[in-house]
Protein backbone atom coordinates (compact mmCIF):
# COMPACT_ATOMS: atom_id res chain seq x y z
CA UNK A 1 0.00 0.00 0.00
CA UNK A 2 2.87 2.18 0.87
CA UNK A 3 4.15 2.36 -3.01
CA UNK A 4 0.64 2.64 -4.03
CA UNK A 5 0.26 5.85 -1.70
CA UNK A 6 3.52 7.64 -3.51
CA UNK A 7 2.01 7.07 -6.86
CA UNK A 8 1.82 10.66 -8.40
CA UNK A 9 -1.56 12.26 -7.97
CA UNK A 10 -2.89 11.73 -11.81
CA UNK A 11 -1.82 8.13 -11.38
CA UNK A 12 -3.88 8.09 -8.46
CA UNK A 13 -6.73 9.29 -9.90
CA UNK A 14 -6.75 6.97 -13.04
CA UNK A 15 -6.82 4.16 -10.28
CA UNK A 16 -9.57 5.51 -8.91
CA UNK A 17 -11.77 5.86 -11.65
CA UNK A 18 -11.05 2.47 -12.53
CA UNK A 19 -12.73 1.47 -9.46
CA UNK A 20 -15.43 2.81 -10.41
CA UNK A 21 -17.63 0.84 -13.00
CA UNK A 22 -21.09 1.68 -12.24
CA UNK A 23 -22.82 3.46 -14.84
CA UNK A 24 -25.60 4.80 -11.92
CA UNK A 25 -25.67 8.18 -11.85
CA UNK A 26 -24.97 8.04 -8.01
CA UNK A 27 -21.36 6.59 -8.14
CA UNK A 28 -20.40 9.14 -5.65
CA UNK A 29 -21.00 6.10 -3.35
CA UNK A 30 -18.32 4.06 -4.66
CA UNK A 31 -15.84 7.03 -5.05
CA UNK A 32 -16.21 7.82 -1.83
CA UNK A 33 -15.45 4.06 -0.35
CA UNK A 34 -12.41 4.81 -2.66
CA UNK A 35 -11.03 8.29 -1.05
CA UNK A 36 -10.80 5.77 2.23
CA UNK A 37 -8.59 3.25 1.21
CA UNK A 38 -6.03 5.89 2.00
CA UNK A 39 -5.36 9.60 3.15
CA UNK A 40 -3.38 10.13 -0.09
CA UNK A 41 -6.16 9.12 -2.33
CA UNK A 42 -8.72 10.97 -1.06
CA UNK A 43 -7.92 14.27 -3.21
CA UNK A 44 -7.98 12.56 -6.68
CA UNK A 45 -11.19 10.73 -5.84
CA UNK A 46 -13.02 13.82 -4.58
CA UNK A 47 -11.64 15.45 -7.96
CA UNK A 48 -12.98 11.95 -9.97
CA UNK A 49 -16.14 12.62 -7.86
CA UNK A 50 -16.68 16.00 -9.03
CA UNK A 51 -16.12 15.35 -12.85
CA UNK A 52 -17.84 12.32 -13.26
CA UNK A 53 -20.89 12.55 -11.16
CA UNK A 54 -23.94 14.61 -13.06
CA UNK A 55 -24.75 17.73 -11.80
CA UNK A 56 -28.44 18.95 -11.92
CA UNK A 57 -31.03 20.26 -9.93
CA UNK A 58 -30.96 17.65 -7.13
CA UNK A 59 -27.17 18.78 -6.73
CA UNK A 60 -28.50 22.44 -7.10
CA UNK A 61 -31.19 22.09 -5.06
CA UNK A 62 -31.09 20.20 -2.00
CA UNK A 63 -27.73 17.75 -1.83
CA UNK A 64 -25.24 19.95 -1.28
CA UNK A 65 -22.25 17.53 -1.98
CA UNK A 66 -21.24 19.97 -4.99
CA UNK A 67 -20.26 23.66 -3.29
CA UNK A 68 -19.50 26.37 -5.73
CA UNK A 69 -15.58 26.36 -5.28
CA UNK A 70 -15.20 22.94 -6.55
CA UNK A 71 -17.10 23.38 -9.23
CA UNK A 72 -15.10 26.74 -10.59
CA UNK A 73 -12.37 24.90 -10.01
CA UNK A 74 -12.68 21.42 -12.22
CA UNK A 75 -13.82 20.80 -15.50
CA UNK A 76 -17.31 19.25 -15.26
CA UNK A 77 -17.89 15.68 -16.87
CA UNK A 78 -22.03 16.64 -17.35
CA UNK A 79 -24.19 18.67 -15.85
CA UNK A 80 -28.39 18.51 -16.42
CA UNK A 81 -30.23 21.29 -17.21
CA UNK A 82 -33.86 19.22 -16.29
CA UNK A 83 -37.35 20.55 -15.62
CA UNK A 84 -37.68 23.06 -13.03
CA UNK A 85 -34.86 23.49 -11.54
CA UNK A 86 -33.00 24.04 -15.09
CA UNK A 87 -32.57 27.62 -14.70
CA UNK A 88 -31.07 27.67 -11.20
CA UNK A 89 -28.72 24.98 -12.32
CA UNK A 90 -27.26 27.14 -15.21
CA UNK A 91 -27.07 30.38 -13.16
CA UNK A 92 -24.71 28.41 -10.62
CA UNK A 93 -22.34 26.98 -13.06
CA UNK A 94 -22.69 30.50 -14.83
CA UNK A 95 -21.65 32.45 -12.05
CA UNK A 96 -19.01 29.81 -10.55
CA UNK A 97 -17.88 30.01 -13.81
CA UNK A 98 -17.82 26.28 -14.31
CA UNK A 99 -16.09 24.20 -17.64
CA UNK A 100 -18.59 21.71 -18.79
CA UNK A 101 -17.81 19.17 -21.01
CA UNK A 102 -21.40 17.84 -21.63
CA UNK A 103 -24.53 19.28 -21.38
CA UNK A 104 -28.13 17.54 -21.68
CA UNK A 105 -31.00 20.34 -21.53
CA UNK A 106 -34.26 17.91 -20.90
CA UNK A 107 -38.01 17.84 -20.82
CA UNK A 108 -38.03 22.14 -19.88
CA UNK A 109 -40.20 24.33 -21.06
CA UNK A 110 -39.54 27.88 -22.72
CA UNK A 111 -40.04 29.90 -19.69
CA UNK A 112 -38.12 27.08 -17.57
CA UNK A 113 -34.67 28.12 -19.28
CA UNK A 114 -33.34 31.19 -20.60
CA UNK A 115 -29.75 30.56 -22.24
CA UNK A 116 -28.86 34.04 -22.74
CA UNK A 117 -27.15 33.96 -19.70
CA UNK A 118 -24.78 30.99 -20.55
CA UNK A 119 -21.05 32.71 -21.12
CA UNK A 120 -19.46 32.31 -24.38
CA UNK A 121 -16.99 30.99 -22.59
CA UNK A 122 -19.42 27.96 -21.51
CA UNK A 123 -20.32 27.47 -24.58
CA UNK A 124 -16.96 27.21 -26.19
CA UNK A 125 -15.76 24.69 -23.94
CA UNK A 126 -18.66 22.14 -24.78
CA UNK A 127 -18.10 18.77 -26.26
CA UNK A 128 -21.23 17.75 -26.10
CA UNK A 129 -25.16 19.27 -26.14
CA UNK A 130 -28.36 17.28 -26.29
CA UNK A 131 -31.05 19.59 -26.86
CA UNK A 132 -34.06 17.54 -25.51
CA UNK A 133 -35.93 20.77 -24.20
CA UNK A 134 -37.48 24.33 -24.99
CA UNK A 135 -35.66 27.20 -23.87
CA UNK A 136 -35.38 31.13 -23.89
CA UNK A 137 -32.54 33.16 -25.72
CA UNK A 138 -29.61 32.02 -26.66
CA UNK A 139 -25.87 32.58 -25.50
CA UNK A 140 -23.50 34.88 -27.21
CA UNK A 141 -21.68 33.10 -30.77
CA UNK A 142 -18.88 36.23 -31.34
CA UNK A 143 -18.64 36.47 -35.69
CA UNK A 144 -15.09 34.02 -36.46
CA UNK A 145 -15.46 32.45 -33.00
CA UNK A 146 -14.46 28.58 -32.56
CA UNK A 147 -15.72 26.48 -30.00
CA UNK A 148 -14.61 22.55 -28.64
CA UNK A 149 -18.22 21.16 -29.66
CA UNK A 150 -17.95 17.97 -31.09
CA UNK A 151 -21.18 15.80 -30.93
CA UNK A 152 -24.84 17.06 -30.88
CA UNK A 153 -27.87 15.77 -30.34
CA UNK A 154 -31.14 16.87 -32.01
CA UNK A 155 -35.09 16.07 -30.98
CA UNK A 156 -37.19 17.95 -33.90
CA UNK A 157 -39.73 18.48 -31.13
CA UNK A 158 -37.26 20.61 -29.13
CA UNK A 159 -35.50 22.47 -31.95
CA UNK A 160 -33.03 25.78 -31.25
CA UNK A 161 -34.31 28.46 -33.76
CA UNK A 162 -32.91 27.68 -37.59
CA UNK A 163 -30.43 31.26 -36.57
CA UNK A 164 -29.60 30.11 -33.53
CA UNK A 165 -28.57 26.58 -34.96
CA UNK A 166 -26.57 28.12 -38.20
CA UNK A 167 -24.50 29.68 -35.72
CA UNK A 168 -23.61 27.16 -33.30
CA UNK A 169 -22.23 24.81 -36.66
CA UNK A 170 -20.72 27.53 -38.50
CA UNK A 171 -18.60 28.14 -35.33
CA UNK A 172 -18.01 24.24 -34.37
CA UNK A 173 -15.25 23.16 -36.74
CA UNK A 174 -14.66 19.64 -34.67
CA UNK A 175 -18.21 19.38 -34.69
CA UNK A 176 -18.25 15.56 -36.66
CA UNK A 177 -21.03 13.33 -34.69
CA UNK A 178 -24.80 13.96 -34.77
CA UNK A 179 -27.73 12.05 -33.14
CA UNK A 180 -31.33 12.88 -34.41
CA UNK A 181 -34.34 11.20 -32.49
CA UNK A 182 -37.91 11.60 -34.60
CA UNK A 183 -40.84 10.17 -32.80
CA UNK A 184 -43.19 9.06 -35.73
CA UNK A 185 -45.78 10.32 -34.01
CA UNK A 186 -44.17 14.37 -33.26
CA UNK A 187 -42.78 16.35 -35.61
CA UNK A 188 -40.15 16.43 -37.82
CA UNK A 189 -37.46 19.24 -38.84
CA UNK A 190 -38.99 21.85 -40.53
CA UNK A 191 -37.87 23.32 -44.11
CA UNK A 192 -36.23 25.92 -42.44
CA UNK A 193 -33.38 23.90 -40.60
CA UNK A 194 -32.23 22.91 -44.17
CA UNK A 195 -29.60 25.30 -44.50
CA UNK A 196 -28.15 24.29 -41.16
CA UNK A 197 -28.45 21.01 -41.93
CA UNK A 198 -26.63 21.37 -45.44
CA UNK A 199 -23.88 23.12 -43.69
CA UNK A 200 -23.01 20.09 -40.32
CA UNK A 201 -23.53 17.36 -43.79
CA UNK A 202 -20.37 18.41 -44.62
CA UNK A 203 -18.12 17.78 -41.97
CA UNK A 204 -19.80 14.72 -40.18
CA UNK A 205 -18.05 11.65 -40.05
CA UNK A 206 -21.20 9.61 -37.63
CA UNK A 207 -24.56 10.04 -38.15
CA UNK A 208 -26.96 8.32 -35.62
CA UNK A 209 -30.88 8.38 -37.06
CA UNK A 210 -33.37 6.73 -34.77
CA UNK A 211 -36.42 7.18 -36.76
CA UNK A 212 -37.76 5.52 -40.10
CA UNK A 213 -36.15 8.44 -42.71
CA UNK A 214 -38.49 7.30 -45.69
CA UNK A 215 -41.17 9.75 -47.16
CA UNK A 216 -44.62 8.58 -47.46
CA UNK A 217 -48.09 10.37 -48.87
CA UNK A 218 -49.32 9.76 -45.58
CA UNK A 219 -46.23 10.76 -43.59
CA UNK A 220 -44.16 13.45 -46.00
CA UNK A 221 -40.86 14.88 -44.53
CA UNK A 222 -40.21 18.04 -45.38
CA UNK A 223 -36.85 17.58 -44.77
CA UNK A 224 -35.28 14.76 -47.10
CA UNK A 225 -33.54 13.19 -44.96
CA UNK A 226 -32.24 10.68 -47.54
CA UNK A 227 -30.72 13.81 -49.15
CA UNK A 228 -29.19 14.78 -46.32
CA UNK A 229 -27.55 11.42 -46.14
CA UNK A 230 -26.33 12.08 -49.38
CA UNK A 231 -24.66 15.11 -48.71
CA UNK A 232 -22.63 13.59 -45.78
CA UNK A 233 -19.58 12.60 -47.91
CA UNK A 234 -17.22 13.09 -45.34
CA UNK A 235 -19.28 9.98 -43.13
CA UNK A 236 -17.55 7.13 -41.80
CA UNK A 237 -20.42 5.35 -39.38
CA UNK A 238 -24.16 5.76 -39.71
CA UNK A 239 -26.52 4.27 -37.38
CA UNK A 240 -30.20 3.32 -38.14
CA UNK A 241 -32.56 2.73 -35.15
CA UNK A 242 -36.33 2.09 -35.06
CA UNK A 243 -35.97 1.60 -39.11
CA UNK A 244 -37.73 -1.03 -41.59
CA UNK A 245 -35.88 -2.84 -44.04
CA UNK A 246 -37.38 -0.88 -46.79
CA UNK A 247 -36.19 2.42 -44.75
CA UNK A 248 -32.61 1.05 -44.01
CA UNK A 249 -32.30 0.31 -48.01
CA UNK A 250 -33.36 3.90 -48.95
CA UNK A 251 -30.91 4.95 -46.57
CA UNK A 252 -28.05 2.97 -47.51
CA UNK A 253 -28.76 3.53 -51.15
CA UNK A 254 -28.01 7.29 -50.25
CA UNK A 255 -24.58 7.08 -48.61
CA UNK A 256 -22.25 8.64 -51.11
CA UNK A 257 -18.81 7.43 -48.92
CA UNK A 258 -17.38 4.54 -47.73
CA UNK A 259 -18.53 3.17 -44.43
CA UNK A 260 -16.09 2.19 -41.55
CA UNK A 261 -19.23 0.94 -39.39
CA UNK A 262 -23.06 0.44 -40.27
CA UNK A 263 -25.23 -0.45 -36.67
CA UNK A 264 -29.01 -0.92 -37.47
CA UNK A 265 -32.20 -1.87 -35.28
CA UNK A 266 -35.23 -2.38 -36.60
CA UNK A 267 -38.35 -0.86 -35.06
CA UNK A 268 -39.31 -3.15 -32.56
CA UNK A 269 -43.20 -4.25 -33.94
CA UNK A 270 -41.46 -5.59 -37.49
CA UNK A 271 -38.96 -7.43 -36.29
CA UNK A 272 -41.28 -9.32 -34.18
CA UNK A 273 -44.15 -9.71 -36.86
CA UNK A 274 -42.50 -8.98 -40.43
CA UNK A 275 -39.05 -10.35 -39.80
CA UNK A 276 -40.36 -13.72 -38.98
CA UNK A 277 -41.31 -14.44 -42.27
CA UNK A 278 -38.87 -12.44 -43.55
CA UNK A 279 -36.28 -14.85 -42.11
CA UNK A 280 -38.28 -18.22 -41.78
CA UNK A 281 -36.17 -20.27 -43.85
CA UNK A 282 -33.28 -19.53 -40.94
CA UNK A 283 -35.25 -20.38 -37.87
CA UNK A 284 -35.46 -23.92 -38.35
CA UNK A 285 -31.75 -24.27 -39.10
CA UNK A 286 -29.40 -25.49 -36.36
CA UNK A 287 -27.27 -22.71 -34.59
CA UNK A 288 -24.20 -22.91 -36.28
CA UNK A 289 -25.76 -23.10 -39.25
CA UNK A 290 -28.21 -20.25 -38.66
CA UNK A 291 -24.68 -17.88 -38.09
CA UNK A 292 -23.05 -19.26 -41.39
CA UNK A 293 -26.61 -18.41 -43.10
CA UNK A 294 -26.58 -15.29 -41.32
CA UNK A 295 -22.81 -14.28 -42.35
CA UNK A 296 -23.19 -15.18 -45.93
CA UNK A 297 -25.99 -12.41 -46.17
CA UNK A 298 -23.79 -9.87 -44.70
CA UNK A 299 -25.34 -9.91 -41.29
CA UNK A 300 -24.14 -10.83 -38.10
CA UNK A 301 -25.95 -12.94 -36.28
CA UNK A 302 -27.02 -10.77 -33.10
CA UNK A 303 -31.39 -10.74 -33.03
CA UNK A 304 -32.23 -7.67 -33.17
CA UNK A 305 -29.34 -5.70 -33.94
CA UNK A 306 -27.27 -6.19 -36.99
CA UNK A 307 -23.60 -4.80 -37.96
CA UNK A 308 -21.61 -4.37 -40.82
CA UNK A 309 -18.09 -3.48 -41.39
CA UNK A 310 -16.52 -3.06 -44.92
CA UNK A 311 -13.06 -3.00 -43.42
CA UNK A 312 -10.84 -4.68 -46.34
CA UNK A 313 -9.23 -8.24 -45.26
CA UNK A 314 -5.68 -7.63 -43.77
Amino acid sequence: MASIQDLPPELLRRIIELFDRNDWTMSYKSLCKAALVARAWRGPAQDVLVCTVPFDGFDAASDGRTPRPSISSRTLDCADLDFDPAQKVLELLTEAGATVRSLDIMHTDGNDLDLGIMSFEMLAGLHSLNIGGHFEGQPPIPSAATIELRTLFLDPEYLPTPAFLELLVGAAPFLTRLEVYMDPEEEEFPGSYTTALQMLALQLRHLKIAADATSTPTRPRTVDLHGFVASCTSLRSLELHCATPASIMATLTAVRSPLVLLATELDDEWSRVADAKRVAELVDDARTQWEDACRARGVEPRDEQRFFTDYPAE
